[in-house]
């Protein structure tokens, strides 16, 4: 009987571990970055970066927007923050920062998102807001 009850037990570690091992680390964000320069007016957009559900959005007091990026900016070897080669900025999340850019979509309206996906040649990730999107280029860190 002995033998038997061992057995359970080794086989039952052995489940908790593969099991444990399944287990997928953290998402790190998602940059939308798009395919080439293109620009989408020219507004002063003021706002804190932050990471929600995995996607890089402006946090704005009513909302969240999805933002397309320059080619060329990435995420900090931390995944902290990104780099924009631009602006020669990094930018934590968090922090409040202002760049250039424009609004696609607020509330609903502007560009249909296949038409930003097309123009831009992105590709919204599901976790990302769709509603609110903007375009945000050579950023800088504000000082509080």
């Amino acid at each position: 009987m002995q033998p038997a009850r061992r057995l359970v037990r080794i086989v039952g570690l052995a489940l908790v571990i593969e099991l444990t091992a399944c287990q997928g680390a953290p998402s790190s964000p998602h940059l939308i970055t798009i395919a080439k320069p293109a620009r989408a007016g020219e507004a002063l957009i003021r706002g804190e970066l932050a990471v929600v559900r995995g996607c890089v959005v402006m946090k704005c007091p009513r909302r969240n927007s999805t933002v397309l990026f320059d080619p060329g900016v990435t995420l900090l070897p931390s995944v902290e923050g990104l780099h924009d080669p631009h602006s020669g900025n990094d930018i934590s999340f968090g922090q409040r920062i202002s760049g250039g850019g424009g609004v696609l979509r607020e509330d609903g309206k502007g560009w249909p998102i296949s038409d930003i996906e097309r123009f831009y040649g992105v590709t919204f990730p599901e976790a990302c807001p769709k509603d609110n999107v903007v375009r945000l280029r050579k950023m800088e860190v504000l000082e509080r």
